[in-house]
């Protein structure tokens, strides 16, 4: 299940997190210490987290192949 986001400015990923996946500017990112899920976009906003892998999966399927924007 996504949780509720408020898209924010992140950091990029640099410390705590690993890249998953990453497309047409967009990455999926997991915390190496809680092990949730993050969407974010070219400039490191925040778009979506969850805890559930698979659905981050489909909701970046959305985000990259129809430029989806919140």
């Amino acid at each position: 299940m996504s949780l509720p986001n408020f898209p924010c400015q992140t950091l990029g990923g640099k410390v705590f997190w690993e890249t998953v996946t990453r497309s047409k500017g967009w990455k999926i990112q997991r915390n190496v210490i809680t092990q949730h899920y993050r969407i974010l976009d070219s400039l490191n906003i925040r778009h979506a987290w969850s805890l559930d892998e698979e659905q981050m999966q489909n909701v970046f399927q959305l985000y990259t192949q129809q430029r989806l924007i919140e």
